[in-house]
């Protein structure tokens, strides 16, 4: 069974596994599923460049054509050497028949990546990758401060650059929650830097200041917390920046039902939903906790329950209307907002 766990998974790809023939590279970080996915890629000794030796396929061309990732898998090379099948895209549903073939019959000279977003432990894709010994499922979760120190201290150190407590925290907590939008901002950072002995404070409130209020976690604790303000201000620019619809969504469905799962043991236990927030697995980060709490208070949980069907309902709107994604998600957050001012104001006069 090869399920990795989160915190292992950059171990993993340090040394992957030969025995592994399908790599399931999943979670809500788009960012980091696809520098994982790089990563993989560039070590499993298939040249990238060639059309040959490489294919990539999207999601949607493997589960309705269920015989061609098991074709191309067993297909020798040329020219000899390994082959790579790069799966990637939204779409999983009957992905699984397609993959099931090269999990029942491994090929001897192939690698198997598939991306994929946030995907549950009932998913089957996940389910069969799991259990089969000649597979790996790696899960991306959002970096936390440890995880960002990391990536940091890799591009000062390829920078060959130094960089200032004071500055190291506030850089950690101005950037987002996608590690390839965090790794940018960095490698901005230090070209800017370049020349300097080290990158000040203020190096890093010039160029990456403004990056934390387009998170995708900001704005879900916006709407979450009742503050229209900064909602409508980080949305537009979250939007401008081609970014929108799925991240804002599955970022909303994941902070609800953490919220959701905090009240109802609040409950159980008698006590106030809000000293429950550090008792969160995984737990809040620190630049979190705070509007966690500020949630708990406002929102009951039945008021939870009724928004996380709001949530549900936007997502498979956008689904069906994706060139109305936009507008659906924005309805949706500011009745979330909306809804969290009107539990403020009744909180207010009881």
């Amino acid at each position: 069974m090869a399920e990795i766990k989160a915190g292992r998974v950059d171990a993993y790809l340090s040394k992957p596994d030969p025995n592994h023939s399908v790599v399931l590279i999943y979670g809500p970080d788009r960012g980091l599923v696809s520098e994982r996915a790089l990563a993989l890629a560039r070590s499993c000794g298939a040249v990238l460049d060639d059309p040959f030796a490489t294919i990539r396929i999207s999601a949607d061309e493997a589960a309705s054509d269920t015989e061609r990732v098991a074709s191309e898998a067993h297909t020798v090379s040329m020219f000899g050497g390994k082959r790579l099948i790069w799966i990637s895209g939204s779409t999983q549903k009957q992905l699984i028949k397609a993959i099931q073939p090269v999990l029942d019959l491994p090929p001897q000279d192939a690698v198997i990546i598939i991306e994929a977003g946030e995907l549950k432990k009932t998913s089957p894709l996940r389910k069969q990758v799991e259990k089969s010994e000649n597979a790996a499922a790696l899960p991306c979760y959002q970096d936390g401060p440890e995880a960002l120190r990391r990536m940091i201290d890799s591009e000062l150190q390829a920078a060959r650059l130094q960089m200032a407590p004071e500055a190291r925290d506030m850089l950690i907590a101005n950037l987002g929650d996608d590690r390839l939008a965090s790794r940018g901002e960095v490698q901005k950072l230090c070209l800017y830097a370049m020349g300097q002995e080290e990158i000040t404070a203020e190096d890093v409130m010039r160029l990456t200041g403004d990056s934390a209020s387009l998170s995708a976690d900001t704005i879900v604790d916006a709407a979450a917390c009742g503050d229209a303000v900064s909602l409508e201000r980080d949305m537009r620019r979250l939007f401008a920046r081609g970014s929108g619809t799925f991240q804002l969504l599955n970022a909303a469905q994941r902070h609800f039902q953490t919220l959701h799962s905090l009240a109802s043991r609040a409950a159980a236990q008698g006590q106030a939903a809000r000293a429950m927030a550090k008792s969160a697995r995984p737990p809040f980060y620190f630049q979190r906790l705070r509007k966690a709490e500020e949630a708990l208070d406002l929102w009951p949980e039945g008021a939870l329950r009724a928004a996380m069907t709001r949530i549900n309902k936007a997502t498979l709107d956008s689904r069906a209307n994706a060139a109305l994604g936009d507008e659906i998600v924005t309805a949706l957050f500011f009745a979330l907002a909306a809804q969290a001012q009107r539990q403020r104001q009744k909180r207010r006069r009881g």
